[in-house]
């Protein structure tokens, strides 16, 4: 059906000829160019129709959400905004020099993805080439090279053995790429550039488009866990047979450079014997996750404010474990005053206001929340429909969609709530002095308790795997096998900590791992932890010195 519809797309926008431009290959890229550029956005980019799409049903989904007294699977549906074009533009370097693309032929019948390149320009070179070619061309081209690069990543096992439905599904994603990508790749103004779009298409694109968990690597852990090589289970999803590795990644967000991450090491290591100091023999006789601690049962009244969950949909989670941090140091240090349905704070706010000027979607450093909300404070606000907040909370600016639009720092509360008070009444103003810890460190865990049992909870910087993503219950870490790929970097919300595991907050609902909670090796947080420290202006016996929620 997909390649009926695109064919009468293409046909309704092509003018059609009997004219050939077989000969002159360059000169009908650039003719296809200019008419491209004049295209109805629904014509080859099948990818912009699924937005559409998907943001209706992300309309409809929180509809029915907000009718039901529990929260929909974390994957159910991908939601809207995902472009998987950025994303491999993200990826994208300088055209290099044409290099073949050849892959070891396992038969004769092999060709290269040279030859798919070379069969998808010289059927789509220009206006006057035959649509239907071009389109055959194109669809012929992405199933050829999707079974090429599949039988090498199977043969070098970066993909693990998938069912038919999700090889189906994974090549039917693939397929949609290509050819929704493909007019990217054909409007590209030289020969290399259009080559190296192509090259970077099809393997960038194969790699996007994977299952994010299959089932047999759920399966794998489970087996681990009963064998007792593996300290933790996995619950497969029948959703994510539908859901991509690059849909995956915008669920993660935690950014850290090479330099900052020597920086965070020297400096950890060079306080070494300054912190170790703080503390007795005797407490560093002992391991410091030596019992069990949780910030939710160690401040009862507090319980509805650390209990809350959030859901983030995009590479934002920095964003929303400052939130969750903030608004729980805020209830511990004012004593419970900090408090009620609509005690939230706002994610979006954070991530818009954010210090260093980019996209509110995009990731950042496990200190930049800190730093944002000491800037600029951060006012009440409501998390997307699957947080865990009560129904009819109205709050100054709740969650926004992702990948809205010309989104700034607001100087008002959002006009689609109604809220009693204003913007400027409504900031809270918290002044961090945030330390970030390298887990290098002898010192670092027992400063991590430290920081756990006084103020509250912490941010932490981890490495995520696609395992992470079935995570069900037990002391998590990455399964040991060359096709669990490595996906991203995350920042979660330290709670507390037991025998062999840190405690921590998740940003994708209650459905996820144990009610949006997890326990993580210690090891297994190897960016960092990162503290908030206590909040200036607060101490005991006083009244919190900023304005609470009504």
């Amino acid at each position: 059906m997909r390649t009926i519809w695109l064919l009468a797309a293409v046909q309704q926008l092509l003018v059609s000829s009997e004219e050939s431009c077989a000969e002159e290959p360059s000169a009908c890229a650039s003719g296809f160019a200019e008419l491209l550029a004049e295209e109805d956005d629904a014509s080859l980019h099948l990818l912009q129709r699924r937005e559409r799409q998907r943001a209706q049903e992300f309309r409809l989904a929180q509809a029915e959400a907000e009718k039901k007294s529990w929260p929909p699977p974390p994957f159910d549906f991908e939601d809207a905004g995902v472009r998987y074009s950025a994303f491999l533009e993200d990826h994208e370097d300088t055209p290099p020099p044409l290099t073949p693309m050849v892959l070891p032929p396992t038969s004769k019948r092999r060709k290269s993805l040279d030859l798919h390149f070379n069969a998808v320009i010289a059927s789509c070179g220009s206006k006057l080439s035959d649509p239907a070619r071009c389109n055959k061309a194109v669809v012929k081209s992405a199933e050829s090279v999707f079974v090429q690069l599949h039988v090498e990543a199977r043969m070098d096992e970066k993909v693990p053995p998938l069912s038919k439905e999700e090889t189906s599904e994974f090549r039917d994603r693939f397929k949609e790429l290509v050819v929704g990508d493909s007019k990217r790749v054909v409007t590209k103004k030289s020969r290399s550039e259009q080559y190296s779009g192509w090259k970077n298409l099809v393997q960038s694109g194969y790699m996007a488009m994977r299952p994010v968990v299959p089932e047999s690597l759920a399966k794998t852990v489970n087996k681990m866990s009963s064998s007792g090589e593996s300290t933790w289970t996995a619950a497969y999803d029948s959703s994510f047979v539908k859901v991509s590795v690059a849909k995956g990644k915008s669920k993660l967000g935690f950014e850290m450079s090479k330099e900052e991450e020597e920086e965070m090491k020297n400096h950890t290591l060079s306080m070494l014997q300054q912190d170790l100091s703080q503390f007795s023999q005797e407490e560093l006789s002992r391991s410091a996750f030596d019992e069990e601690f949780d910030v939710r049962e160690n401040w009862p009244e507090c319980k509805p404010i650390t209990s809350h969950v959030r859901y983030q949909t995009c590479n934002n989670c920095w964003s929303h474990a400052t939130a969750l941090i903030t608004e729980s140091r805020l209830c511990i240090q004012s004593r419970g005053q900090f408090n009620g349905d609509n005690a939230w704070l706002s994610q979006s706010f954070i991530a818009a206001c954010r210090l260093d000027g980019r996209d509110y979607c995009m990731g950042g450093s496990g200190l930049l929340g800190f730093k944002t909300v000491s800037r600029w404070g951060v006012p009440t606000g409501g998390p997307d429909f699957r947080g865990n907040m009560k129904a009819g909370v109205e709050t100054c600016y709740p969650q926004i969609l992702p990948h809205d639009r010309g989104i700034h720092c607001p100087g008002a509360c959002s006009p689609y709530v109604e809220y009693p008070r204003t913007l400027d009444r409504d900031l809270f103003f918290v002044q961090y002095e945030p330390r970030a810890l390298h887990p290098v460190g002898d010192q670092v865990h027992y400063l991590v308790k430290q920081a756990l049992m006084q103020d509250g909870p912490i941010l932490l910087g981890m490495r995520i795997y696609q395992d992470f993503y079935a995570y069900e219950s037990g002391i998590y870490q990455p399964t040991r096998k060359s096709w669990n790929l490595y996906m991203g970097g995350h920042a979660v919300t330290g709670m507390g900590f037991g025998p062999g595991y840190v405690l921590a907050v998740n940003s994708w609902s209650t459905s996820w791992g144990i009610n949006g909670a997890f326990k993580v090796a210690p090891q297994a947080v190897d960016f960092g932890f990162f503290l908030p420290g206590r909040p200036l202006g607060t101490f005991a016996g006083s009244s919190y010195p900023m304005p609470l929620p009504r």
